[in-house]
């Protein structure tokens, strides 16, 4: 449930960037601001919730656990982040998004190999549900790729991985530390570096925004950014990574049916059909655990 409702609420930010877009801000400015101003939250969240349900957090923090954090924050939500945005330049969200949202298979190939156990069925008809599902809800059947846009998939393909990284390790580091202080932790390191990469690109000084654009940032950072990655991380924690990521595939179809209510697209037969596999997917595999629980 924590996984799903962050998955939700992080599908929002697309439709506040179009917003913000339409305002006249570029992605570095969106990126950047959110990472930045979006770390108080974090500390906040990390304070309430500090040493709740982590039987080693009274231990003290250990220098490798929080070099792993900063490492997956920089990774996934500066590197990743950088990536994602640039190949949207060169290649379509219709394509950007089944790419992006592969990551529930390199998490599920990744603790493969080190397990050295294979995946359960009801965990591999999940993944093929809601990775068949999302195909069909982004509409990338029917898109076609120029020779100049192959490029632009091998960015989309790092931030996946770099996402599937992310989540196994909070599966292991949010039983540690807590959800509340790996994500300051992470988010913390990503900010610094979006920080030092924005001042270099467009310079902190020449930010000039109108009241509307900071309210509709207000809501990015605190309802598509801090809430959402925090009930992710405290999901991941409670389910493991593997079944985390497969459950926030429903981030591509609650995005639609925003999409259609807020904005009025239009949603396909395919697009409604491919929702309706991602919800079996993910019911499949919860109601599998209810049973085995």
């Amino acid at each position: 449930m924590l996984v799903a409702s962050g998955a939700i609420l992080i599908a929002g930010k697309g439709l506040f960037a179009k917003a913000l877009y339409g305002m006249g801000l570029t992605f570095h400015d969106v990126a950047a601001i959110r990472s930045v101003l979006a770390v108080p939250g974090f500390a906040l969240l990390a304070w309430l919730y500090r040493g709740r349900n982590t039987p080693s957090a009274q231990a003290g923090l250990q220098r490798r656990d929080v070099l792993l954090a900063i490492f997956a924050g920089v990774l996934c939500y500066y590197l990743g982040a950088l990536a994602n945005f640039f190949a949207l330049t060169i290649i379509d969200a219709s394509v950007e998004r089944p790419l992006l949202f592969a990551y529930p298979i390199f998490v599920v190939l990744i603790t493969t190999a080190i397990d050295r156990k294979p995946p359960s069925a009801r965990v591999i008809l999940a993944l093929l549900l809601t990775s068949l599902g999302v195909i069909l809800v982004t509409d990338a059947l029917n898109t076609r790729l120029t020779d100049a846009e192959w490029s632009g998939m091998g960015w989309i393909l790092f931030c996946s991985i770099s996402i599937a990284i992310y989540f196994l390790i909070s599966g292991e580091l949010t039983q540690r530390l807590g959800s509340g202080l790996f994500t300051f932790i992470a988010m913390t390191a990503a900010a610094i570096g979006f920080a030092g990469h924005y001042q270099v690109v467009q310079g902190w000084q020449n930010i000039a925004l109108s009241s509307t654009a900071w309210l509709t940032l207000g809501g990015l950072i605190v309802f598509s950014t801090v809430l959402p990655l925090f009930l992710m991380a405290e999901g991941v924690r409670r389910v493991g990574a593997s079944r985390a990521s497969l459950i926030s595939t429903l981030g591509p179809p609650a995005t639609a049916v925003m999409a259609y209510e807020l904005t009025g697209e239009v949603l396909s037969a395919g697009q409604l059909m491919g929702i309706a596999l991602v919800l079996v997917g993910v019911l499949a595999l919860e109601l599998g655990r209810t049973r085995t629980a």
